[in-house]
């Protein structure tokens, strides 16, 4: 008897599921692309022979069928920040039951190789384009691209609204946070952040400044200039952040009698944490500390920390719906949404 090594076996093909499933081999196409309604006996015969036979429908061979790639780009501006992969984990919920992939590609704050990323997935025949991107001067990306390609943007809003743009509310999160350390007694309270991208303060961190000041007033607090600290980071590693340029930024306020902060940014707060820590700051006690974002690491800490939480699946499968009807052919007129964080008070506060 002839025998196959695993690298000579005969490879499965449609017609071998069409066969053990007793249907049309268009049949098993439908069901596998989702092209045209299957009844539901028949799409479980299809997936039951697919699973007994390990088929693997060939995605190059379905690209020269139908002229579609079915790949979604996702380029972030820093994948240290795992907020950026919570954000795909949405948009796959929303493009995978579509037929639609996502790749993933890495920016690490830097222009040249966000233009390179969207460039090398524009030579594979990208269907779509999401994006968090390093600056908000982003006029040459439809450069780049087919006229008309669907384009969302998330986290970051580009300077002139030339896509869809996912935001949250950065303002109205920041004044939740500080009337919350206000109303718990703070009134000596620091904002720390790190920016990215351009060399001036990006929007983002701009409307978390506002958010925090109009709290102060509002509350009769005078503005003191010097408790607000923006620096300028990059894509470090989180050990390094440890030690980083905010650390220092808390010591130093630290001598200025302050009793509270809000960080930015989760990224800049591991340098604050760090700083409380060392210097055996008491936290809520001597000095309360609220962050934007919420990775795993605040409620591993001890005082586990309080946080803003941006709903980042959520902006991924708002992205993902936006994207589909571009895809779909609506393109409408370019819109800004913003969501909501939530202030979840843990033992920091």
């Amino acid at each position: 008897m002839k025998r196959f090594s695993e690298d000579t076996k005969p490879k499965v093909t449609i017609k071998d599921v069409a066969k053990l499933s007793g249907v049309s081999v268009s049949s098993v196409s439908n069901v596998i692309n989702k092209t045209k309604y299957v009844s539901p006996i028949i799409v479980q015969k299809v997936e039951k022979a697919i699973k007994d036979l390990n088929y693997h429908p060939n995605p190059a061979a379905k690209t020269l069928r139908n002229g579609k790639s079915w790949l979604i780009g996702f380029v972030v501006a820093n994948l240290e920040n795992s907020f950026y992969v919570r954000i795909a984990k949405g948009i796959e919920k929303v493009i995978n039951p579509q037929g639609y992939n996502l790749l993933l590609m890495d920016s690490a704050e830097n222009s040249e190789i966000e233009r390179h990323n969207i460039e090398s997935l524009s030579m594979r025949g990208l269907e779509g384009l999401i994006i968090a991107p390093t600056s908000s001067n982003c006029t040459y990306i439809p450069s780049l691209l087919p006229p008309k390609f669907p384009i969302v943007f998330v986290d970051r809003e580009p300077r002139i609204p030339i896509a869809d743009t996912i935001l949250l509310s950065n303002n109205a999160a920041s004044k939740k946070a500080t009337n919350s350390l206000i109303h718990r007694g703070r009134k000596r309270i620091a904002f720390i952040g790190m920016h990215f991208g351009d060399e001036n303060i990006d929007k983002t961190m701009l409307e978390r400044i506002e958010g925090y000041k109009q709290a102060l007033i509002s509350n009769g607090i005078d503005i003191d200039d010097s408790l607000i600290r923006v620096i300028q980071g990059s894509p470090f590693a989180m050990a390094e952040l440890q030690y980083s340029d905010t650390y220092y930024i808390t010591e130093e306020l630290l001598e200025n009698n302050i009793d509270a902060i809000l960080c930015g940014n989760d990224l800049a707060a591991i340098g604050v944490f760090t700083c409380l820590k060392v210097k055996k700051i008491k936290i809520p006690e001597e000095v309360a500390l609220i962050t934007f974002d919420d990775s795993l690491w605040l409620t591993t800490a001890t005082p586990e920390i309080s946080a803003l939480v941006q709903p980042a699946e959520k902006i991924g499968i708002f992205a993902g719906e936006r994207l589909l009807k571009q895809l779909n052919g609506d393109f409408t007129k370019p819109t800004i949404f913003r969501l909501n964080a939530e202030l979840v008070i843990r033992e920091s506060s």
